[in-house]
């Protein structure tokens, strides 16, 4: 065996286990496209998963601020109708408080009398005489001289005041309120108490419906910036295999071509 048929055989040999290599670099090749195929997808997949996901939180959050306007318009309302029902509430009850003390006054002025209906009575008794008292010639003499000057009229109507002021002192159904007209008041002003309450209840409901909202908004809005991140994430695992299988099959074709050059200079 000569030197030249040794190195024919190293050739062959050689050229045998570069053919071995080769095919299991193939066979490598493949296996790795088929992974690289399955993890592109079920990247795709996942990242178009996040995106949908991302899309959906984002018009739940557009829904819930919406929805928190409403509610800020809805408690500004019922702010503003609570503050007027208060104002409301306020005079009818001042108003409540003067017929409470018009009316004790009018019970003490009344009950004066009552108590004591002599005095009333004597009273009485006493204009009577003082009305049906004789006239004498100076009082006669007297009117005829007020008479002639004009004067007499406003005696008589200033008499006439004066009688009529205790007659005004006793209550009269024209210029005071009745028990049943008071009673309506107090029940107005008991009504208007208890929509006073239920516009509170609802100012209160409405402000917890309203931070549980903001409180959903917040959860929405870090659920968005961590889908986010994920998205970010995959996406920059998807370049790093792209990158990494690019560079993988780079390195394959230079050693392809290496080995079918040592192939051919082998043949030769």
């Amino acid at each position: 065996v000569t030197t030249a048929d040794e190195e024919k055989v190293q050739l062959l040999n050689r050229n045998t286990d570069l053919r071995r290599v080769n095919k299991e670099l193939v066979k490598l090749n493949q296996e790795w496209d088929h992974v690289h195929r399955l993890m592109t997808i079920g990247m795709q997949q996942r990242l178009s998963v996040l995106q949908e996901e991302v899309s959906d939180s984002n018009k739940h959050a557009k829904t819930l601020s919406k929805k928190l306007d409403n509610e800020e318009r809805k408690r500004e309302y019922y702010e503003q109708s609570l503050i007027q029902e208060m104002k409301k509430n306020q005079q009818l009850q001042g108003y409540i408080r003067e017929l409470e003390n018009e009316l004790h006054s009018m019970r003490e002025r009344v009950r004066g009398p009552l108590e004591e209906p002599w005095r009333l009575g004597q009273s009485s008794e006493d204009s009577a005489i003082v009305y049906h008292h004789p006239r004498t010639d100076y009082e006669e003499e007297t009117t005829r001289s007020a008479n002639a000057l004009g004067i007499g009229e406003k005696t008589r109507e200033h008499s006439q005041s004066k009688r009529s002021k205790p007659e005004a002192a006793h209550p009269t159904a024209s210029n005071k309120i009745s028990p049943q007209e008071f009673k309506d008041l107090r029940d107005q002003v008991a009504a208007l108490r208890c929509q006073t309450k239920l516009y509170e209840a609802d100012y209160k409901t409405e402000r917890k419906d309203r931070q549980r909202t903001q409180a959903e908004n917040e959860k929405l809005k870090k659920k968005t910036e961590d889908l986010g991140l994920q998205m970010n994430l995959l996406q920059e695992q998807v370049k790093i295999y792209e990158d990494d299988f690019k560079r993988e099959r780079s390195d394959k074709q230079i050693l392809q071509r290496l080995l079918k050059s040592k192939a051919e200079i082998g043949r030769a």
